[in-house]
């Protein structure tokens, strides 16, 4: 998911040694939040509740390897991205191979210097940040700052096996502007540039929530990605968008069906509970959503029209 850097970063300190934890925190506090966990079931817990920025792994935890945590942490893609500084004092033949093997970012070894500490984390926390805003333009639509297309596909793979861990449902919507070549045609690119801008901007608005995505999908044509919503739950959110959309007032081409320009929209929803998880994948619900905007084109426009899952033919 797109986030930006926290001016704040959180760190995460995952050691059962307290005298160890206690130094790290007074040598840490001013780079951001620190939190401690006493074990790898602990840490993994807060860190699926909320990713940190940076986490400091305790070689030897009382339940799990630290070299285990940080691999499966690594495989994760909601994760993958976290750097991770051992600490230890283990100093052994082929240590360093180990760490980056699991692909570590760096080591810290047993006496903490404050200073040393101090000057890795900095570093890593810098380099992260700077990932991250990479990685934030390289999933940024530049036209109207929304989320594009590749951060849409790689989101709703995450959203979707999240979905089905949690058992919560997760609605994709998908959002064509009614007859935009028209606009275009009479308006000129330029015009409708600024169109396509006014639209993204009141899309944007319209997801609140920090794992909602509001995403340009291609051309005219945009989507979301609605964790934990029902089908009733992304009505009442689309059918508002719907009106908020025509209340812009922005005069459309004279041949256009309605004098406003309006959107058609198209959702579907998979609900874990109800819907066999063998069955079907993402590329399934953006295939359901998408013939259900077909048939919001068909039925005069400036419409929302729902498709059960069912309705797609399901993936082998």
């Amino acid at each position: 998911m797109l986030s930006a850097y926290t001016e704040c970063p959180d760190i995460l300190i995952v050691d059962d040694d307290s005298t160890v934890v206690i130094a790290l925190k007074k040598t840490l506090e001013e780079f951001g939040r620190i939190r401690f966990a006493l074990n790898a079931e602990q840490a993994l817990i807060m860190i699926n509740e909320t990713p940190p920025n940076l986490i400091l792994l305790d070689m030897g935890l009382p339940d799990i390897n630290g070299l285990d945590i940080c691999a499966r942490l690594k495989q994760n893609p909601e994760t993958t991205d976290i750097p991770i500084l051992f600490i230890t004092s283990n100093i052994e033949v082929g240590f360093e191979e180990k760490v980056f093997d699991v692909g570590a970012a760096d080591y810290i070894l047993k006496p903490l210097n404050p200073r040393v500490v101090s000057a890795r984390v900095k570093t890593h926390l810098a380099y992260h940040r700077a990932i991250q805003l990479l990685d934030k333009q390289a999933h940024t639509d530049s036209m109207t700052s929304l989320a594009n297309r590749r951060a849409f596909d790689k989101q709703v793979i995450i959203e979707f096996k999240r979905a089905l861990r949690a058992k919560h449902p997760l609605t994709v919507a998908l959002i064509d502007i009614d007859e935009f070549k028209k606009y275009n045609d009479h308006f000129g690119h330029i015009a409708g540039d600024e169109c396509l801008k006014s639209i993204a901007k009141v899309l944007g608005e319209s997801v609140k929530r920090p794992a909602d995505m509001a995403a340009r999908y291609g051309g005219e044509e945009f989507a979301f990605i609605l964790p934990h919503t029902d089908t009733n739950g992304a009505r009442k959110l689309l059918y508002k968008l719907l009106k908020t959309v025509e209340q812009l007032n922005l005069t459309h081409a004279p041949g256009a069906t309605y004098q406003a320009v309006t959107v058609s929209i198209g959702y579907s929803t998979f609900n874990p509970e109800n819907t066999s998880s063998i069955e079907y994948d993402p590329s399934t619900i953006i295939e359901t959503a998408d013939i259900a905007l077909y048939e919001s084109k068909q039925n005069g426009r400036n419409c929302l029209h729902y498709n059960p899952l069912a309705l797609a033919a399901p993936s082998t």
